[in-house]
């Protein structure tokens, strides 16, 4: 079966043994796998290596938000691992993008991805934190951000995807998660797409 490349599994696991017991049961059908704060907390960069040494592209999700000085350090460690994609909170702002993507240069293979915004909050949510568009406009302002700042792309949910596919340059990288069913996003309309600021 052939590698689809379209497709990140994710490895939700908290020991290095589940994740790679995934990851032998799907062969040379996936090639492409995301380890997250949860198995790369437990279990720490060996699992990275491990993957990376059988010739598998692997995307850490690791959500940076920190100052431009830690985010550049982080994404260098994770260069220096072999990881192919790293995301970084756009909510960090210009600095920290800007500092993630300088520190990727060197490295032509990783790609720095931009969180927009966690696919768990709603408008209601954006509210309690002190953001009173609507999700989708939050969605487009920091998608532009990222790309401003030189980003490869942007994680958003499903819903957003085409509001982004036709915001983004061509070329721009857009990965979504698996949408849940009990989502709390309203759909995107397309009217975010250009007159949001």
């Amino acid at each position: 079966m052939l590698t689809n490349s379209r497709v990140i599994v994710a490895l939700d696991f908290d020991s290095a043994s589940d994740a790679m017991a995934l990851v032998d049961s799907l062969g040379s059908s996936a090639g492409h796998f995301k380890i997250g704060l949860q198995l790369l907390t437990s279990e720490g960069p060996a699992v990275v290596k491990a993957l990376v040494s059988q010739g598998k592209k692997v995307f850490l999700d690791l959500k940076l938000h920190e100052i431009p000085a830690s985010v550049a350090g982080a994404v260098d460690a994770a260069a220096k691992l072999g990881a192919c994609m790293v995301t970084v909170h756009a909510s960090g702002g210009t600095a920290v993008l800007k500092a993630a993507v300088a520190a990727a240069k060197p490295f032509p293979e990783l790609k720095v991805l931009a969180l927009t915004v966690i696919t768990s909050l709603n408008d209601e949510d954006l509210r309690d934190i002190g953001v009173p568009d609507a999700v989708c406009v939050q969605v487009a302002r920091l998608a532009r951000l990222a790309m401003a700042a030189g980003c490869h792309g942007v994680i958003a949910s499903p819903d957003e995807a085409a509001l982004l596919k036709d915001m983004l340059p061509e070329g721009a990288l857009i990965v979504t998660p698996d949408k849940k069913p009990s989502s709390p996003r309203k759909i995107c309309s397309s009217s975010y797409k250009r007159d949001s600021k």
